[in-house]
């Protein structure tokens, strides 16, 4: 097993105890109501079949098997834990009053059973279901020794005393059963005690397998080429982040590549670049970085769930990533990866469709080489669908304006709902942006589409860059004059979360291999062979 901290103390397990988490405590709940549950039903069960064989086997009449004085405490210890369990099924409740019912109500429950044992004067009873109740709950409810040991003596021990009334007063005959249900409650005790270090031992383990410093991970979000992402909480300020793991199989340039991405993201600030909080290795030396998490979904999903999007919302987005690209242009670095998948659309209260760019991972500084040298010249790095034609044929000369087409390429898809160009290889796509014109969007879809709009995203796909706009502040203020500029307002974006949201965020984005879509790839050609 993996270990991506340092072991957690005995004396800081307890304090973890004391201080749990949402899940912990959401975890507690709801194995107190399996184990109450349960209890519930065996008792139930128990009655059931000690009534039916003492009226069927032996004889004795109903009236005179339900009104005995033990059949009434097992009904009332039948009745108690029906309570417990719908006490602790029928709303979230605090880690303090779970931790009661936990500990009074089953030491109360059990000695219900021990009245019901000593009507009975059945000292079996006694001693077996007090144990057989202490191991369960051992096994079943999340808690520490040192808990376990004081619960399990509490319930277990006054057997002895129970015992004793049972004798009473012939207590000559005593010393040898009391001596037995001594032995036998510390039994309960230390096998009580046993499982539960086991037990806790092994989800503590578990735990601290998946912590990062302060972080502990929740539950895996998504999977790229390199690394892992997953849901995580820091363990003071309890606010939800999310990881990137590198994964440990990446050679040396993958991890050179992943240091870079955080190295240069951590240095923008703009709002629409997603914020990067934290970044280290772990013990095994697997490198990572912690950045805020998302709500919401990325525009790929938009895409495939919803289809086009109308020409006021599609410029409210292109705008917000026009933005962020102006930050990282002027500051030197190119994206080189802009696609649907990498562009984030927000849930926020006070601006719904805030857009968040992700995904620096082929981030490059302007006049750095690429990493490989002169053997790395024909490769091209990005995604065949949203590549600018000098990405392809010179890929060493590609500035911020190849970006600029990239952004062009999606503000096509979001106003068409499909890609600019499409082909069965890679080799056939990356042609099509080298040589082939775009049609026309409004021609694409088969309607009018705003001449403004579309005139600014065919510039955008200009195949030589000098003719596109010159940088992300020209074509963010060139959105900003559209005639529907301005039009998609908060209570539009508000209205279609509350009526597409919900539905859209759980749909499954099914990859086709063949049309590439949303992958990140490296793909090596021949440049003649792509010209061609």
């Amino acid at each position: 097993m993996v270990q991506f901290g340092p072991d957690i103390s005995q004396p800081a397990a307890f304090a973890a105890e004391e201080n749990p988490s949402e899940q912990e405590r959401e975890f507690l709940q709801r194995r107190l109501v399996f184990l109450f549950k349960t209890l519930c039903v065996l008792l139930a069960g128990f009655y059931a079949i000690t009534t039916l064989a003492a009226v069927f086997a032996l004889g004795q009449s109903w009236l005179h098997v339900i009104t005995a004085p033990g059949y009434a405490f097992h009904l009332i210890g039948i009745t108690i834990s029906f309570i417990l369990w719908q006490v602790c099924s029928r709303a979230p409740r605090s880690t303090v009053l779970l931790r009661w019912l936990e500990s009074a109500g089953l030491v109360g429950t059990l000695y219900v059973m021990k009245v019901d044992a000593f009507f009975d004067n059945d000292s079996h009873s006694l001693l077996l279901g007090t144990n057989a109740v202490l191991i369960c709950r051992a096994v079943i409810v999340p808690t520490s020794v040192r808990r376990t040991f004081w619960v399990t003596a509490a319930a277990a021990l006054p057997d002895v005393g129970f015992l004793a009334l049972m004798r009473y007063p012939a207590p000559e005959g005593f010393l040898l059963p009391a001596l037995e249900a001594l032995l036998w409650s510390a039994i309960a005790v230390i096998m009580a005690s046993l499982v539960t270090r086991v037990v806790y031992g092994l989800r503590q383990q578990v735990k601290d397998a998946r912590k990062l410093g302060q972080y502990t991970l929740q539950e895996l979000l998504g999977a790229g080429a390199m690394g892992d992402v997953y849901l995580a909480s820091h363990a003071m300020m309890r606010r939800r982040t999310a990881i990137k793991l590198l994964r440990a199989d990446t050679d040396g340039q993958g991890l050179e590549r992943f240091e870079r991405e955080v190295q240069l993201t951590s240095q923008l600030t703009h709002p629409n670049t997603i914020a990067i909080y934290d970044y280290g290795r772990t013990a095994e030396g697997l490198f990572y970085y912690v950045m805020e998490y998302l709500e919401g979904m990325d525009l790929e999903r938009l895409l495939t769930g919803a289809g086009p999007q109308p020409p006021e919302r599609v410029i409210h987005i292109l705008r917000q990533v026009c933005g962020a690209l102006e930050e990282a242009h002027g500051m030197g670095l190119l994206h080189r990866d802009i696609k649907p998948a990498n562009l984030f659309l927000c849930r926020r209260r006070g601006m719904p469709d805030m857009v968040k760019v992700l995904d620096f991972g082929l981030v490059k500084q302007l006049g750095a080489a690429d990493e490989g040298g002169a053997g790395r010249a024909n490769v091209v790095a990005g995604t065949p669908h949203y590549l600018a034609p000098e990405a392809i044929t010179a890929p060493a000369l590609v500035d911020g304006r190849g970006d600029l087409y990239s952004l062009g390429a999606v503000g096509y898809a979001l106003l068409t709902g499909s890609h600019v160009f499409t082909g069965q290889t890679a080799s056939e796509i990356c042609a099509h942006h080298v040589n082939t014109p775009p049609v026309v969007p409004s021609a694409r879809v088969g309607r009018e589409l705003p001449d403004d709009l579309c005139g600014i995203i065919l510039r955008c796909l200009e195949k030589r860059p000098e003719s596109r706009f010159a940088s992300a502040r020209e074509l963010r203020i060139a959105l900003e004059l559209c005639a529907d500029a301005g039009r998609w307002t908060e209570e539009h974006a508000a209205q279609w979360w509350e009526q597409n949201g919900a539905e859209l965020e759980k749909t499954v984005v099914r990859r086709n291999p063949l049309a590439l879509t949303g992958t990140q790839t490296v793909v090596t050609n021949s440049l003649g062979r792509v010209a061609a």
